[in-house]
C-alpha cells in the first residue's frame, strides 16, 4: 500500500528509474522500493531488451553489411525469447511485433551508417552538487557530427512526459559531463513509427536541472504518489490486482476517518 511516511534515499538519480517512475509511481515504488518481482514480465522491457539487441549488433556491422535483411536477422534471433502469454493477448504480441519490426527496419536503414558510434548503449555516472545526488545516464547511440554529438534513443513507446525527461536529462548530462550540448537529440516511437528531434540551448541545461530537482523530490515522497491514469499501462502492470486493492484500503481508510 503506497502512504508510508518515511522518505526515499536517491543515492543515484538513473534514466530507467525516471522513466518507470514517470509511466507509474506506484509500479515504479512496488518494483524498485519494495523489490516485489512477480512471476509475469513487462511486456515492454522485454521488447526493450530485443530492440537493444537488435540496434546494438546493427551498428557494429561493417556499413557493407548494415542490410534489411540483417534486421530482420536480429529480430528474429532474439524475439524468440518472448511469449505470447507475456502481452494482454495475441493480437497484442502480433502487432507489437510487426510495428517493431516495420519501425526498426525504417530508422535503422534509411540513413547509410559510414562510420561507427562514439559511443553505442554505454553508460555514464556523474556527481551532479546542483542535485545532492548522481546522474547516470545510457548513450543508446551517439554519433559525432563534426561539431556536436547526435544523441539517439529507440524506446518501444514515449509520451510527451518521457520525451520531457530525456531531453532534460541529455541537456544536463551532456554539459557538465562534456562541455557542450548535442547537436540534436532524436528519440524514436518504435510502436508508432514517430521521430521526435530536439536541439538543445543553454537555456535547457538551467530549465533541466530544475526539472529533475523537481522529479527527485516527488520521488522521495511515497505518501504523495499518484497512480497512473493510463489505461495502456494498467492493463499490462504485473502489480495490477495488488494496485487495487491499495487503492480500496486508503479510500476505506479514509472514508472512515
Amino acid at each position: 500500500m503506497i502512504g508510508r511516511e518515511h522518505r526515499i534515499s536517491i543515492a543515484t538519480l538513473t534514466d530507467y528509474h525516471l522513466q518507470d517512475f514517470i509511466r507509474c509511481p506506484y509500479q515504479f515504488y512496488y518494483f524498485h522500493i519494495e523489490g516485489k518481482i512477480t512471476t509475469q514480465s513487462d511486456w515492454r522491457k522485454m521488447v526493450q531488451v530485443v530492440v537493444k539487441q537488435v540496434v546494438s549488433r546493427y551498428y557494429k556491422l561493417p556499413p557493407k553489411s548494415q542490410t534489411t535483411k540483417k534486421v530482420l536477422e536480429f529480430i528474429d534471433d532474439h524475439w524468440s525469447a518472448i511469449e505470447v502469454r507475456q502481452f494482454e493477448s495475441k493480437i497484442h504480441y502480433y502487432k507489437t511485433l510487426a510495428n517493431i519490426t516495420a519501425y526498426l527496419l525504417q530508422c535503422l536503414t534509411t540513413e547509410r551508417i559510414e562510420n561507427p558510434p562514439l559511443f553505442l548503449y554505454e553508460k555514464f555516472n556523474m556527481n551532479m552538487d546542483e542535485l545532492g545526488t548522481e546522474l547516470s545516464l545510457t548513450f543508446e547511440v551517439a554519433e559525432w557530427s563534426g561539431n556536436s554529438l547526435i544523441i539517439k534513443k529507440y524506446l518501444v513507446d514515449i509520451d510527451e512526459e518521457m520525451n520531457l525527461l530525456f531531453n532534460n536529462m541529455i541537456s544536463v548530462f551532456c554539459e557538465k559531463t562534456f562541455g557542450q550540448l548535442p547537436e540534436r537529440i532524436e528519440i524514436y516511437s518504435l510502436m508508432e513509427g514517430k521521430k521526435e528531434t530536439f536541439i538543445p540551448t543553454k537555456k535547457d541545461v538551467s530549465g533541466g536541472l530544475e526539472y529533475l530537482n523537481m522529479i527527485k523530490n516527488l520521488l522521495q515522497e511515497p505518501k504523495k504518489y499518484l497512480k497512473t491514469d493510463s489505461l495502456a499501462v494498467c492493463k499490462s502492470c504485473s502489480y495490477q490486482k495488488r494496485c487495487y486493492e491499495g487503492i480500496n484500503i486508503n479510500q476505506e481508510r479514509y472514508s472512515s476517518q
